[in-house]
């Protein structure tokens, strides 16, 4: 189902194309760039990864280039950054955004799974809320491990969808919402899987796992594109009728006008290393 060229389906995937498809993706970015909750977990993430001056950066899946341009902030002149966004579109707009900023930061296209860059070339990778759009994220995770050079990290945040929570709809009626939603995402349950597909690559995980709630605020349930979206697609398979979708995009839009409506998901945190061997500590010494 689709609103404006904008589907469950092909949200944040590399074809998709169109103005109004393009404006919608990267206002649900601004929007979420916003959150409050979203900076707690960005910030615990950069302090737990020690991200520091003169490393070089890789934001796998940048978008609008707004973890590309801290990055770049962070490393400083003595550093790099680079973006890699299979979207053009978003390129475009990651690009416009990091030099009005005057930010030194460069984008190339590239996916998750085939990084075009060499063996153990990075100190940091950052990747957020994106291996939930991979069909196979366990080869971004490989692909994160053999960029990496030896004490790299990889700072990878994602959503477990399942764990999604919503006042004012029918519990069964919000289910049925929500498997619709979750069988339109490629790897929708995406960050219970990184502890497993991230030591599966070779990498080490640590303990501390941060983890925040991602609120919707009042004015986007009112006019929700995903409830939306969700409710149709539903229809579509036949698991909720146009008259229980009616009513529960009714219930929400009227529960936010009131103030009092609840919808939220929770993303995790994860410091993945690439451990050093005994030799490479030797050296770093």
């Amino acid at each position: 189902m689709s609103e404006g060229g904008f589907t469950l389906g092909s949200a944040f995937q590399p074809g998709t194309t169109g103005d109004e498809a393009v404006a919608t993706m990267v206002t649900v970015l601004d929007e979420q760039d916003a959150a409050p909750s979203i900076e707690r977990l960005r910030v615990w993430a950069l302090d737990a990864g020690a991200v520091d001056a003169g490393e070089t950066c890789v934001d796998v899946g940048s978008g609008t280039g707004t973890m590309t341009r801290r990055l770049a902030q962070l490393v400083g002149p003595t550093g790099q950054v680079l973006g890699i966004e299979p979207n053009a579109e978003m390129r475009r707009v990651a690009a416009d955004r990091a030099a009005s900023a005057g930010v030194a930061a460069t984008f190339q296209e590239g996916l998750a799974t085939a990084l075009p860059l060499p063996d153990a070339s990075v100190d940091v990778v950052w990747c957020e809320r994106v291996l939930q759009h991979l069909p196979d994220a366990q080869a971004a995770l490989h692909e994160m491990a053999r960029v990496l050079r030896p004490g790299g990290r990889a700072l990878v945040l994602d959503s477990d969808h399942e764990s999604r929570v919503q006042s004012d709809i029918d519990p069964a009626v919000g289910r049925a919402m929500l498997e619709a939603f979750m069988r339109q995402v490629a790897n929708p349950r995406a960050a219970r899987s990184i502890p497993r597909q991230a030591i599966t690559a070779g990498l080490t995980v640590d303990p501390d796992v941060g983890s925040t709630a991602l609120v919707a605020p009042q004015h986007q349930l009112m006019s929700s594109h995903l409830a939306r979206l969700a409710a149709e697609q539903a229809v579509a398979d036949g698991t909720i009728t146009r008259e229980q979708a009616d009513e529960a995009l009714a219930a929400l839009t009227t529960a936010a006008r009131q103030g009092w409506a609840f919808s939220a998901v929770t993303i995790f945190g994860f410091v993945c290393r690439k451990p050093v061997s005994g030799r490479e500590e030797d050296a770093l010494d």
